[in-house]
């Protein structure tokens, strides 16, 4: 099989955790932070406004990132970020501490969104990158329908630093081995091209260097 729907499997992968900490749950971190601290609804729906403005400007530097650092790194290092926001806001005590969890947490979502995705797949697909990026994305909505209801369960019966922190650790337990194992890989490191087509050996061999004949004096 082509290696790029392992990437496109991966990517979903990727698109559960983002969405499901970094979109669905927002709502679930309101209601809780409000019920643990004195914070108006409207300071704590700024912090995550501010967290909607970092997180775009970040994203425009996520192609640099994969460019430089590459696709296993750039991955690894957002989800930790994201873990690392997600899981410190039930310690928060001050509301620059809640600012500050999510600024680290929109690190996280520039890496792992769908501007992110599709970077990710874009080197593996390009008759059917549409295709490649819609199934994908299908794990934004999985993010909704699994991740959202289990912060929820696990919220309502162990508490919201508990249940955070379990779906924290299920995320880079998941994550971060799919990064590390699928996301290094590019289709000249397998002998392909996009979409799977096979290299032509003339094209995969460079041609030899030919002598450079000595000029006369």
């Amino acid at each position: 099989m082509f290696y790029g729907w392992y990437v496109v499997g991966g990517a979903a992968l990727i698109a559960v955790w983002s969405w499901g900490l970094g979109f669905y749950g927002l709502s679930i971190y309101l209601v809780s932070l409000r019920a643990a601290h004195p914070w108006s609804t409207g300071a704590v729906s700024m912090a995550i406004t501010a967290f909607y403005l970092i997180g775009a400007v970040l994203t425009a530097f996520a192609g640099h990132a994969m460019r430089r650092f590459g696709p296993r790194v750039t991955v690894a290092a957002c989800a930790l970020a994201m873990a690392a926001g997600v899981g410190s806001l039930p310690l928060v005590a001050e509301i620059w501490q809640l600012y500050l969890a999510f600024a680290v947490l929109a690190v996280g979502w520039a890496g792992m969104s769908g501007a992110a995705i599709n970077i990710l797949l874009a080197p593996w697909f390009e008759a059917r990158r549409g295709l490649a990026v819609s199934l994908a994305l299908t794990g934004a909505s999985l993010g909704g329908v699994v991740v959202a209801p289990a912060m929820l369960a696990l919220i309502g019966s162990l508490g919201f630093p508990a249940g955070v922190w379990i779906l924290v650790a299920g995320m880079l337990v998941t994550v971060l081995p799919v990064a590390f194992a699928v996301l290094g890989s590019t289709p000249a490191s397998r002998g392909v091209n996009p979409d799977g087509a096979a290299v032509p050996p003339w094209a995969a061999t460079p041609p030899p260097a030919q002598p450079v004949a000595a000029r006369p004096d």
